[in-house]
């Protein structure tokens, strides 16, 4: 391989190292132990520094009762030499002995090597300081009585008092090392409790820090799955995140176009069901006509019945199909918002229902308070909802009866009311005759029957508008059925 091809090789190798670097997303346990070792490093330093600053104060403690136990020995074994040197002292003026000399000889001297031990081991200058003072002081008696010779027991007195002194002043000392030892351990360890409570805080702040993180990566999966749920197909999936999570967006990007692809197969499909049966649908209906005007020949009544209950069904079966039709047009409708009309939307039901409100001498009641001044919303949707609900109050309301429509604006939205006079639903019935082909109760007493989908079409729809459909009783019999629908001021696309 020729040099140049090689070094963009590892050129391109190198950026893709890079890359895959810069993508690289850590895992929820890796975050996890990110932000525990996060939040305890602070902690863990202030243990290991309380912890040397403890291993150092406990060694200037075993320093000061060491010093203290070294100096006390010497000290007493200078005091003691001093009694003995004394006694032998007095003895030898009594006595004149040789062996005596040498014994006050060796005192004398071992007294003076004490006092030498005890500035070696003198911690400041205030100890080596009073050992110099006895130092003198023992000197002093030292050339009176050992070298001039002199027999004088009130040299020993200086000594002595200040030896008593030095007793007292040595047990001062030692007291007040050690206190003083005991207020820095003290200081020590309310530095530590002061650490450890500004901190836990902190570690509360990291930790709390992190579960806020996955809550809101959480949350937006959350968004992510319910905008899914409610067939935006073509939104884009992006969640950011941990590993598991940047890996669980693109399983739901794939679910996605499955689903995409299942709903579009499923739109295709209904469609060409549906308008299948409508060309084989029309040759019935032309077929029965033809029987029914007697232009084949003449029909006698049993055969009129027959002929009857087959318009009925066929009747239905178109009812159906238009209905069939109506939901996939919902489920696929991308309407752009128009301003409102309510006086043309009230011509155009009116036009619908013309013949359905003669035969059955009922009436529409339009009641309008909706505010002078323009609404936007996607009016073919609008449309089918008023159509179903009022087909719906129609079918169940009595003969002679009055269907109400009402429409107003309240806190940003639409709210269509249609009020019917019919038999009224059950509780236990209200959540369930939104399903696809239920038919209620009272559904089966009436001399039309309906698709079963219609208020099915009315909930697709209302959820196609983010609107909120309900059903209350009407006094004193019948049901009203409300669409709240949210309203732009401003027209744009729904």
């Amino acid at each position: 391989m020729p040099a140049f091809l090689m070094r963009v090789s590892m050129q391109s190798s190198i950026v893709i190292k890079c890359k895959q670097c810069l993508s690289w997303r850590p895992s929820l346990i890796g975050q996890f132990v990110c932000s525990i070792l996060l939040s305890l490093l602070p902690l863990c330093l202030v243990v290991i520094l309380f912890l040397n600053a403890l291993n150092k104060q406990l060694a200037v403690t075993q320093e000061i009762v060491g010093d203290n136990d070294e100096i006390t020995k010497v000290f007493n074994n200078l005091k003691q030499d001093l009694n003995s040197l004394e006694r032998a002292t007095r003895q030898n003026w009594v006595l004149k002995s040789e062996s005596l000399d040498t014994l006050i000889e060796n005192k004398w001297s071992s007294s003076i090597q004490r006092i030498d031990e005890l500035i070696f081991l003198s911690p400041t200058a205030d100890y080596i300081l009073q050992w110099r003072q006895l130092a003198e002081v023992l000197q002093f008696a030292q050339q009176h009585l050992l070298f001039e010779q002199k027999q004088d027991g009130e040299l020993f007195a200086p000594a002595s008092k200040l030896i008593s002194e030095q007793t007292n002043w040595l047990r001062e000392q030692n007291e007040l090392r050690i206190t003083k030892n005991q207020q820095q351990l003290k200081a020590l360890q309310t530095s530590f409790i002061n650490w450890l409570v500004a901190l836990i805080p902190l570690t509360l702040l990291v930790g709390g820090g992190f579960l806020w993180r996955i809550s809101g990566r959480l949350r937006e999966l959350t968004s992510v799955i319910d905008k899914l749920g409610q067939g935006h197909w073509q939104q884009k999936i992006n969640v950011r995140g941990s590993s598991e999570l940047v890996e669980l967006g693109n399983k739901l990007e794939w679910v996605q176009a499955q689903l995409h692809m299942l709903e579009q197969q499923k739109d295709t499909f209904l469609r060409h069901v549906t308008h299948e049966l409508k060309t084989p649908l029309a040759s019935m209906v032309e077929g029965t006509d033809l029987l029914t005007d007697e232009i084949v020949g003449p029909i006698n009544d049993e055969q009129k019945a027959v002929l009857e209950l087959i318009t009925q069904s066929m009747v239905r079966l178109r009812a159906m199909i238009e209905s069939l039709l109506s939901y996939n047009a919902i489920r696929t409708s991308k309407e752009t918002v128009t301003e409102l009309s309510f006086a043309a939307i009230k011509d155009k039901i009116e036009r619908h229902f013309e013949h359905r409100l003669v035969a059955r001498e009922q009436s529409l009641l339009w009641v309008d308070e909706l505010p002078k001044k323009a609404l936007y919303i996607s009016i073919e949707l609008l449309e089918m909802i008023l159509i179903q609900l009022t087909s719906n109050a129609i079918k169940f309301s009595p003969e002679q009866g009055c269907i109400t429509i009402k429409a107003n604006f309240k806190h940003g939205k639409l709210i269509i009311s249609v009020i019917d006079q019919g038999h009224g639903i059950d509780d236990s019935e209200k959540a369930a005759v939104f399903g696809a082909f239920y038919q209620g109760k009272n559904a089966k007493q009436q001399s039309e029957m309906g698709s079963g989908l219609g208020l099915t079409i009315v909930k697709e729809t209302v959820e196609q508008l983010n609107g909120k459909l309900s059903i209350t009783d009407n006094e004193p019999q019948g049901c009203v059925f409300t669409a709240e629908l949210p309203i732009q001021l401003t027209q744009g696309v729904n």
